[in-house]
Parts: C-alpha cells; structure tokens; sequence
C-alpha cells in the first residue's frame, strides 16, 4: 500500500530471462511496480462506494481516483528525476523502479494531466479545499514539506503516523469523493458510518506493511505500530478492526451484502494471520493490497441479488 521500494521475487532473474513464465512475471513486474495495480484498487473501491450507498455509478470521478493515485504512487520518481539523482548509479545494482524511473516520473505527470482534465471535463462535484488537504498530505507523505532542508522530514518517516495517514486519505477519497459527486449529504450517519468502516478496513491493511518493514524499521530506529506493541500485538490489532469492520458492514447492510462483507473480512483476516516480517514484499503488494479488489468484488456480486 505504500510504495517505498520496488517489488522482487525470488529467483526472478531466472524466471524473467525467458521460459514460461517470462511474459507473466514481467506483466506482474509492471502491474506492481508501476502503481497500475494499487491504482486499480482506488478505482474500484470508489466504485464499491457507489453500490453501497445505492448511487448510480460515475466511471469519471473512478477514473479520476485511479489517477490521482497513480501519481501519488509515482511521486518519489517524479521528486528523484527532478532531482537528478544518481546516487544509485554506481553503487549498487539498480531495482526495477530506479531503472524504469523516467518512464514512472512521466507516468505520474501523464496520469495527474489526466486527473485535471477529467475534473474540469466532466464537473465533478468534489469540493476543491477538500482535494487540496488530501493533497498536501499525500504529497507531504513522500516530500519534505521545506525541500532542502535537513530538519523537515516526509510525513511518513514522523513515528506511529504513517498507517493512520494512508487508512485517512483512502477513506476519504474512496468514500467522500462518490459522496460529494453525487451530491449526498457527507454528515450524514450512514455515511459517516461507511467512512469508518473503510478506514477500519484500510488501517487493518496498512498495519501489514509495518509488519512487512518490522526488522528494516528497527535497523534504521523508526517507530511504527509493530516497533511500539509488538508484531503479535499488531496483528491482533488488525484483525480486530476486520471483525468489528465486519460486524459493522453486516449491522448495515442487507443479507447478501451482509455475507459478501463478512466473507471479505474473514479472507483479509487469513492474510493478516499468515503475515509476518519474514515473508517477501510480493505477498503484501498481492495479498494485502488484493484484499481492497476481493472487498470491492464481492460487494459488486452481492449487489446483483441484492
């Protein structure tokens, strides 16, 4: 859910030089590393907003979610080409994303040129305060809020904050923006109530990737949720936001949305349980940021016969 690093896997020079397995392990490499998939997520989970709260669907506003996130996702290599760095060049080998980093930068400014068109294009009715809170935040999470200055530090290295930062601006932007578009009233319970639950939802991932970075973290003396109770504790913690996320969901909504929500939870709780600080990072980019897709598929499905 956060992108600090690119995405490896095991062996996979050998399995992306040639064979069987070539042409899907390069399409995983980009999918991933890329933000496509992540952003693929926002989209959807946008979506999920709209048959929750029975509204008719706006591909636009989606499409601008999916966008904005992928120049979110994108923003450290648009920072690192502006930069100019090169401090990876001859030290050590270079990662996917370093590689591939002008292409990304160019993907991110493509994507938020995209975002603004759509915006003024269709009319979306999204208050212009509201996206620029959700913005300053998202761009302060990777960028120093004064550039060159060595005492201001990115959002995400402040202890104990990254995790409820991401679960924050997800929830509003997968909630708020199909909200605002459609021209609910955003104070409203129920709405209020849905924003809760996609936090809840969201924070019970992104607690993961703590997890994933537990022994990098502790190298480098950042505290996160893991490094202040524990990864036992964390991922108790995570699992009781699925369980009262569900049990929230299903308190709300009619029964076959009530089983698809609960069933969501209970497949994210089967990732959170075989988490661990030892797993490689494609099990979290999959399974944990995949958990947003199965939520969001489910839902759909449960609309049908709803």
């Amino acid at each position: 859910m956060n992108k600090d690093e690119s995405i490896s896997f095991r062996n996979s020079n050998r399995l992306s030089e040639g064979g069987l397995f070539a042409v899907p392990v390069q399409t995983l490499y980009l999918l991933l590393n890329s933000s496509l998939f992540i952003s693929c997520c926002a989209f959807f989970l946008t979506v999920e907003t709209f048959l929750l709260a029975g509204l008719a669907v706006s591909l636009p506003l989606a499409t601008f979610v999916f966008l904005a996130t992928l120049f979110t996702y994108n923003l450290s290599s648009v920072q690192s080409v502006l930069r100019r760095s090169r401090k990876y060049r001859q030290t050590v080998p270079l990662s996917w994303v370093q590689r591939y980093r002008s292409e990304l930068a160019l993907t991110g400014i493509a994507s938020l040129a995209g975002a603004v068109l759509i915006y003024w294009n269709y009319g979306l009715q999204i208050n212009l305060w509201f996206i620029l809170h959700l913005a300053l935040i998202s761009i302060g999470y990777t960028v120093p809020i004064i550039y060159k200055s060595k005492k201001v530090r990115p959002l995400r290295s402040v202890p104990l904050l990254k995790v409820f930062l991401i679960a924050y601006v997800w929830a509003a932007v997968t909630v708020y923006f199909p909200i605002m578009h459609a021209g609910a009233v955003v104070w409203e319970q129920e709405v209020l109530l849905l924003f809760l639950r996609r936090f809840m939802f969201i924070l019970a991932l992104a607690l993961l990737f703590d997890i994933r970075d537990y022994l990098y973290d502790q190298k480098t003396r950042t505290l996160t949720v893991p490094g202040f109770i524990g990864v036992r504790n964390t991922k108790l913690l995570s699992l009781g936001l699925l369980l009262l996320n569900g049990v929230v969901g299903a308190v709300m909504e009619n029964a076959p949305l009530e089983v698809a929500l609960l069933a969501a939870a209970a497949l994210a709780a089967l990732v959170v349980l075989y988490s661990s600080e030892h797993k490689p990072r494609v099990y979290y980019a999959l399974l944990a940021d995949g958990a947003m897709l199965l939520h969001a598929g489910l839902v759909y499905l449960a609309t049908l016969y709803a």
